[in-house]
């Protein structure tokens, strides 16, 4: 039972223990610095008039509502081309899984005339 217990913890060397300790300082440290930039940025951007609140900033949002020209299915616009951003390989795949699919309505729609 001892012996168990041994193995299942590892060892903490005095380097270790050191390093960890000096990282909390380090935290402690630069924290301070960094809340002293902060609230210098935030006193400069009140004196700017730059500073939103969140409801400026949801009115002055981008409008995303914007329909895409091409179909979400078949990527294809009204004229049958496919997007810009598509690659080539992209693009003969999609190809060839409508042609697979093409070819196989027409079989079954042989099948069911027989």
């Amino acid at each position: 039972m001892f012996v168990s217990e041994l193995l299942r913890t590892m060892a903490k060397s005095l380097r270790s223990k050191w390093k960890r300790k000096m990282k909390a300082i380090k935290r402690v440290r630069y924290g301070e610095k960094e809340r002293v930039v902060l609230e210098k940025m935030l006193d400069d951007a009140k004196a700017s008039g730059s500073l939103k609140t969140a409801q400026e900033i949801k009115d002055d949002a981008m409008d995303t509502t914007a329909k895409s020209e091409h179909n979400h299915a078949t990527y294809k616009n009204e004229h049958g081309n496919y997007p810009k951003w598509m690659s080539r390989k992209k693009v003969d795949k999609l190809k060839k899984v409508q042609q697979k699919k093409k070819v196989n309505k027409k079989l079954s729609q042989k099948k069911k005339k027989v």
